[in-house]
């Protein structure tokens, strides 16, 4: 049967299935394609890292490998209040360029030392991710380099400085 053979209201559903169809298509061929992820991963001073680079931002999650352990918060001074405590950081480099300030995902509590009078912002026990605005600067390597701290009530573990992270 040729279109002729149709009636109005026929040749008027089938010119509104093309149609379907051809918007349909035309969508999919226009869908942005997938943005890649890259990652990175680091175990040490007690707490494993996990940073991924995707839709413009770096996220990494600080993990204590026990429990009963937080890390120090974003706003902690660099040396400290009076001397302790390690501030969380995170940062890029290489191919990267941060475009704004890292924010984590908890919210900050204050741990008070009775004993030394002092007290310091803190995230709550386990996990916290912060995030960091980034833009891409260039084709090469990229690398988030992470510092922190992983305390307990009662004691701290070993400090990670300036540590570098490839992102692949």
């Amino acid at each position: 049967m040729g279109a002729e053979a149709l009636t109005r209201p026929g040749r008027l559903l089938v010119a509104a299935l093309a149609g379907v169809l051809l918007v349909g298509g035309c969508a999919r061929a226009a869908a942005p394609a997938p943005v890649a992820e890259h990652s990175a991963r680091l175990e040490a001073g007690g707490v494993t890292v996990e940073a991924v680079l995707a839709d413009g931002q770096v996220q990494a999650t600080f993990r204590p490998q026990r429990p009963g352990f937080h890390l120090y918060s974003l706003d902690l001074p660099p040396d400290g209040v009076q001397g302790l405590g390690i501030p969380t950081v995170v940062a890029v480099r290489g191919s990267l360029d941060a475009i704004g300030d890292p924010s984590a995902d908890k919210p900050v509590n204050e741990l008070r030392i009775e004993e030394l009078d002092v007290t310091l912002p803190v995230y709550p026990d386990g996990p916290v991710t912060v995030t960091l605005p980034v833009r891409s600067i260039g084709d090469g390597p990229a690398e988030v380099v992470v510092t922190y701290g992983a305390c307990s009530a009662s004691t701290c573990l070993p400090p990670v400085r300036e540590r570098a992270m490839a992102l692949t």
